[in-house]
């Protein structure tokens, strides 16, 4: 009796097949990924490509050479950059405007959500909202000019009230004891409301018979807000703090760079004008790209400390 000779069974990788339904499911929801694909290619574009400017850093450029012909110059800049005179000054200054708007600027928009949460008058509510929500679309330079012809000691009215009252006459923008606090104060009052929204977002997407169970149960409006309420934005502010303390390093350079002044240069001056000062103004780009690549780095080391605390604390992280 013949024997049928079977021929050798395959073993199978499993990447063929993985890979088959990775593009049939692909091919299935083509539509969102053309939807995608503009971000995806703006991405590249304006995001990824850019990066190759980081190594002007480790360049001594030169403008006939160009960026990728200019000879290497290794961690020159680098050692320029830590050994600068104000280099502790720069950075402290830093630290302590991110650190005080992060304090006081991020619970904000969290306190303003739930009080409009809280409101019933629904015209009320909404006029809040807009009105909150207007300053974030002014420029900077506005607010800086506001602020400069409110807060000046010639003829501005909050010292002409002072002056009325018998009180001397205060140059707030000049003085380092009010320099923080309205530097902080007037970025709070621009991006509290356009920050509130996502919180709004995320407290009308709490289940409505958490709140109703509660109130079965006799709790009041503060024990729904403590219980309910910011247990439901905590994966939102969780993630939302995570991301603001990976921007420690960046204070906000159009805020500082109109509202600084000799008088409080001292305290005024940060990571960001120091960048923009030695690379655009003095022509200084790899000393200039070295410090903003630092800047980046300490900021994604925040990050991924953050979150790692986080996850284990919390739960919650980004990735």
């Amino acid at each position: 009796m013949q024997q049928q000779i079977r021929p050798p069974v395959q073993q199978a990788s499993g990447f063929a097949p993985r890979k088959g339904r990775l593009w049939k499911e692909i091919w299935k929801h083509k539509a969102f990924y053309l939807f995608m694909l503009p971000g995806v290619v703006w991405f590249i574009i304006f995001a990824y490509i850019p990066l190759y400017g980081l190594t002007l850093a480790f360049k001594d450029y030169r403008f006939d050479l160009g960026m990728f012909g200019s000879p290497w110059a290794g961690f020159k800049y680098f050692h320029e950059f830590f050994v600068y005179y104000q280099f502790k000054e720069i950075i402290r200054n830093t630290i302590v405007i991110s650190v005080l708007k992060l304090l006081i600027g991020f619970p904000a928009p969290i306190l303003l959500a739930i009080l409009l949460n809280e409101v019933r008058h629904a015209l009320f509510k909404r006029s809040v909202q807009t009105i909150s929500y207007l300053p974030h679309f002014i420029s900077w330079v506005v607010v800086a000019t506001l602020m400069i012809r409110i807060f000046t000691p010639d003829g501005g009215p909050v010292n002409e009230l002072m002056a009325s009252f018998g009180m001397e006459r205060v140059f707030f923008m000049g003085e380092k004891a009010y320099f923080y606090p309205m530097i902080v104060l007037s970025a709070v009052w621009k991006g509290i409301g356009f920050g509130s929204i996502i919180y709004l977002a995320a407290i009308a997407g709490i289940d409505p018979q958490l709140y109703e169970a509660a109130r079965i149960d006799g709790a009041g409006r503060f024990r729904q807000i403590l219980h309910i309420t910011l247990p439901g934005l905590k994966t939102v502010a969780v993630t939302l703090f995570i991301l603001d303390v990976g921007g420690l390093m960046y204070a906000g350079f159009e805020q500082l760079y109109l509202l600084s002044n000799p008088a409080v240069a001292s305290i005024g001056t940060i990571l960001d004008t120091h960048v923009i000062q030695s690379g655009l103004k003095q022509g200084r780009f790899g000393y200039a790209t070295a410090a903003g690549l630092f800047q980046s780095v300490i900021g994604l080391i925040l990050v991924l400390i953050v979150n790692r605390v986080s996850k284990r604390v919390n739960g919650v992280s980004i990735w």
